[in-house]
């Protein structure tokens, strides 16, 4: 953008001459006095001026509006980053927009953000929320320093953590509460939507899968999204960049219970999607919030408390079976396999919130009292892999519903 930056000289019929060019963001002009009569140096003015500007020096976000920058700095987002990252991006800049109602960049100075901090703080939200609006902020201030909008980043100070502050919003689910939401299946739901449930709750429980990435797992080599590939010796998941929140294709190995499970399907049956849970009305859903709500009903409905926030409590969801996979699996490998198997980025990470996070269970292990077993599924009812499958994959004609590979999963 800066590279269409053109500063001229222009005669407003004054004493001095006068210096304009054109925002290339905002469309809007900008100008300055030569504080020179002379035409000569004037333009040996503009030029400075305007080399200035191309290499970050100058202002030109001085009438550079909010909404403007907003808009650029989203789309640039949209373009290149995945689809949750914006709408995380679209959410902070709301909850900035409300408390600050910033007009024009140039405010954004480190005494601004503090205050933007103040008033987060002070409206009851959490430090690590917080912290989170404002590392969106500092990437959109980021990015226009990198394209010449502004010509420094403004600094933003780091809030202090309590000593006390937890990392998780749930926890693990223990195998005992599994099975408690696993019996809430056969109480509360109707028998023909049991199956395609416990499918999916094994299967979230066996895989680690973020919910979103269960619901678009699929056996079709050529699908778009997560693909299971069973061409070599072992299984493994294929995942797209789009489909990943790393935003890379990668191939991931997946553990030796939850290669049973797959195996367990037969073959014949390998088509289509994998998880094909069906909501209230029997009909298979992708939503990613209506999958979760049913499984946040259950985790109520079992009583499986996973937080308190003083009156409130948070009963189990899908993210706590995946942090449940990554509890047990931080038992039996070392942190770089478990960043793996968890899919994170950086493996700092992996050891924030799965290594050594439970001290009781560590210091049974060292005592002898504990030793991990082969299988790593926790919880003491369960159903034949096969058997689940199978009913699962019934469950759909006995419903009078098409397969699940010819439904247009609408709304994921």
């Amino acid at each position: 953008m800066s590279e269409e930056i053109n500063v001229v000289v222009i005669d407003r019929g004054r004493k001095n001459l006068y210096l304009r060019y054109t925002d290339p963001v905002t469309g809007q002009r900008v100008e300055k006095s030569a504080r020179t009569a002379s035409k000569r140096e004037a333009v040996k003015t503009a030029g400075e001026w305007q080399s200035e500007l191309k290499n970050g020096q100058g202002s030109t976000n001085s009438r550079l509006r909010w909404d403007v920058f907003r808009e650029a700095y989203e789309d640039y987002v949209a373009s290149h980053l995945s689809p949750g990252t914006l709408e995380k991006v679209n959410a902070s800049f709301n909850v900035i927009e409300r408390t600050m109602k910033p007009d024009n960049v140039r405010r954004i100075q480190p005494q601004w953000i503090s205050r933007l901090q103040t008033a987060l703080l002070n409206s009851g939200r959490k430090p690590t929320t917080v912290a989170s609006y404002c590392r969106h902020l500092q990437a959109a201030m980021n990015w226009a320093a990198e394209e010449k909008l502004i010509s420094s980043v403004p600094r933003f100070r780091k809030l202090k953590k309590a000593r006390k502050v937890k990392l998780m919003k749930g926890r693990p689910v223990t195998g005992e509460e599994f099975d408690r939401m696993w019996d809430a299946i056969n109480e509360h739901l109707p028998t023909a939507q049991q199956a395609s449930v416990k499918m999916l709750m094994r299967g979230l429980w066996l895989s680690g899968l973020r919910l979103g990435e269960a619901l678009c797992l699929t056996w079709d080599q050529w699908a778009d999204g997560i693909r299971v590939d069973m061409s070599g010796e072992y299984v493994k998941l294929l995942i797209p960049a789009e489909s990943e929140k790393g935003g890379k294709d990668r191939v991931y190995p997946v553990t030796p219970d939850f290669a049973v499970f797959l195996q367990a399907v037969p073959i014949d049956q390998r088509t289509g999607f994998v998880f094909n849970m069906l909501h209230q009305r029997l009909q298979v859903t992708r939503r990613i919030d209506t999958a979760s709500k049913q499984i946040a009903d259950l985790g109520r409905l079992a009583n499986v408390k996973v937080d308190q926030q003083g009156d409130k409590a948070s009963y189990a969801t899908a993210h706590d079976l995946r942090r449940a996979f990554g509890q047990r699996w931080s038992r039996k490998v070392p942190p770089m396999v478990l960043k793996e198997l968890m899919r994170h980025e950086c493996v700092s990470t992996t050891e924030k919130y799965y290594v050594d996070i439970d001290a009781d269970s560590t210091a049974a292990m060292l005592s002898g009292l504990l030793i991990p077993q082969g299988d790593t599924s926790g919880d003491t009812r369960q159903k034949p892999l096969q058997a689940i499958a199978i009913e699962s994959a019934k469950t759909l004609p006995e419903a009078g519903l098409e397969p699940a590979r010819e439904i247009n999963p609408t709304g994921f």
